[in-house]
């Protein structure tokens, strides 16, 4: 969340315009089974600070405690997808992409080995079923938006390749100002 936020208004002044910027997420915000098949718990929002300060989360089990993170840290991903939005040149459009579930990717890697093992020999089977794409499928997508981009909005969630309705907590401005604001000033920028 802070490496998009400085890379983009680094940035922001030199884009070629028409520009475009895509920053991955993941439905895993949503919080629910349909979203993350049980795998990863609902996001907990707090104060963005606390987000940004390791060792605030409030359970010892470093597993659930990285995986809250990550579900937490991509609903912020929306979030600020929604305020540069708002912030960034009207020529320069920015949306949240996420790729779905995509086996192979590491995001098991500190998991107990039944999990590593079933996330490599088992879950690539479910790329053959509307429930998950191989990388190279997710990577054809993002390249398409990059590349195309979409008729949708800036600010949009992309969903592979479809502009959906990201989670009802995702919309929520006031939340969107306030992580604007302190990511301004870690990033000492404002």
């Amino acid at each position: 969340m802070l490496a998009n936020h400085l890379f983009v208004r680094l940035l922001t002044d030199h884009f070629a315009k028409p520009a475009r910027i895509v920053i991955t997420t993941s439905d895993t915000h949503f919080g629910d089974l349909r979203h993350n098949m049980g795998m990863v718990p609902a996001p907990q929002w707090t104060s963005p600070r606390a987000l940004m300060t390791p060792g605030t989360t409030k359970t010892t089990d470093t597993l659930t405690a990285g995986r809250t993170a990550y579900s937490t840290s991509k609903l912020a991903v929306i979030h600020q997808v929604h305020e540069f939005a708002r912030q960034l040149p009207a020529e320069v459009e920015i949306y949240s992409w996420n790729p779905g579930f995509v086996p192979g990717t590491g995001l098991v890697r500190d998991a107990s080995a039944v999990q590593r093992f079933a996330m490599k020999w088992v879950m690539p089977l479910m790329t053959l079923t509307p429930l998950s794409v191989s990388a190279k499928t997710a990577g054809t997508y993002l390249a398409r938006l990059m590349v195309r981009g979409h008729s949708a909005d800036s600010g949009a969630y992309i969903s592979l390749g479809t502009a959906e309705r990201s989670s009802q907590e995702s919309y929520n401005p006031d939340r969107e100002r306030e992580l604007w604001r302190e990511c301004e000033k870690v990033c000492d920028l404002s």
